[in-house]
């Protein structure tokens, strides 16, 4: 009889599926290497279905299936869904009612598969080889994705499909190359140990380490390091915010290659109904988490509480109306664009892109004031005399 102190008892067949290529890739790999060597063909193999994998889960499995963020093509559905067999994460439809069912219930221990609050080694791995309720299977979520016939055939053939990407295709590439457990071992287990692991921080460190910019009532955090190992997915915070966006990064200097490729893909026709979040409503909301933070913060001020209170509220009742005044302006200047047939509205159009412009620049200069300001009120504090 299980106690309330005692694990869940381990799923073994999930074990050795996913510690085999562990202890693989930390004995025999680096063996291998030492002994025989690997040269610049099975090197490029690795990277190549290391990255492969990785945004067939990203943009595949994580921004398309199970977000909706955007539609794509048969043949680019296609495509990752061999790339999510590849990577050995399940199939996309179990993966993705997991998925979703962490969102609706991020953090919560009972509901969450995968809740950050049970600590990093749960998040990371055990919640996959032990059997625990909330990791059990439930589609009741996903009713939308058993109608899509690539993800039926996917699930219906998972096995051999496994086996097809991460036995058949090494395999074939070493012995077409003359090294095939040099193939085998790098771009087999080693690029198999790396990709789940990449993946999985996504679980556990991008929900531990990081800034909470656009909600911090839950523990999903934007971490730009991690963002490099998971091809865009660091951002989390901004993802667990705005779940529906197909970017991650929506910074131009953000390193997000799962949104690049989406976006590519759009210009190709293999990618369609890309949607995204108003610069609008992420400034927004960004800046209603600062102001709630700062009058938090104002409350350990004591006799200085009101002044700042009143300075906050007016910089911040500034803002907000500024950026109101600037989007309706944007709207209207690109609402005119679009409806200009001759160039008689010229005219028009470029007074309402002077004013859209115009309005931008007071954004950023009460953008700055804003910043100062709560930098003024959380910064050190004179001494008392």
């Amino acid at each position: 009889m299980q106690t309330t102190q005692s694990k869940p008892p381990i799923r073994w067949l999930n074990l050795a599926v996913l510690g085999i290529p562990v202890l693989v890739s930390a004995t025999v790999v680096p063996w291998y290497g030492f002994t025989y060597g690997y040269d610049a063909y099975e090197w490029v193999w690795f990277l190549v279905l290391l990255a492969f994998c990785e945004l067939s889960i990203t943009a595949g499995y994580h921004r398309m299936w199970s977000h909706s963020a955007y539609k794509a093509h048969p043949v680019l559905r296609f495509i990752f869904a061999l790339g999510g067999a590849c990577a050995l994460q399940n199939n996309c439809i179990t993966w993705a009612s997991d998925h979703r069912r962490h969102h609706l219930h991020v953090d919560d221990n009972e509901k969450d598969p995968y809740s950050a609050n049970r600590g990093f080694w749960y998040s990371h791995f055990e919640w996959m080889i032990r059997d625990y309720p909330a990791t059990r299977e439930d589609l009741s979520n996903v009713k939308d994705l058993l109608k899509d016939p690539i993800l039926i055939w996917q699930r219906d053939h998972y096995l051999a499909l496994l086996l097809l990407m991460n036995v058949g295709v090494p395999v074939l590439l070493g012995w077409l190359h003359g090294d095939i457990w040099g193939s085998f071992l790098l771009a087999g287990f080693l690029r198999l140990t790396l990709s789940q692991h990449f993946t999985y921080l996504i679980n556990s460190a991008a929900h531990l380490w990081g800034k909470q910019t656009y909600d911090p009532n839950q523990t999903a955090r934007d971490n730009w390091f991690i963002a490099l190992f998971t091809f865009g997915e660091g951002y989390h915070n901004y993802h667990h915010t705005f779940a529906w966006d197909y970017r991650n990064g929506v910074r131009w200097y953000h390193y997000d290659p799962t949104k690049w490729l989406i976006k590519v893909c759009s210009w190709l026709g293999l990618a369609r109904d890309l949607r995204s979040c108003s610069t609008y409503r992420i400034e927004m909301t960004r800046i209603a988490v600062q102001y709630k933070q700062a009058l938090q913060h104002c409350e350990k001020l004591a006799d200085e509480a009101s002044t700042w209170k009143e300075r906050l509220e007016s910089e911040y009742a500034k803002l907000v109306a500024t950026l109101n005044e600037w989007s309706d302006a944007r709207h209207a200047w690109l609402e005119a664009k679009s409806a200009a047939l001759s160039n008689e509205l010229q005219h028009d159009l470029d007074l309402l892109k002077g004013r859209y412009k115009q309005l931008k620049q007071q954004v950023q200069r009460h953008r700055e004031d804003w910043q100062l300001l709560l930098a003024n009120l959380t910064g050190p504090r004179p001494a008392q005399a």
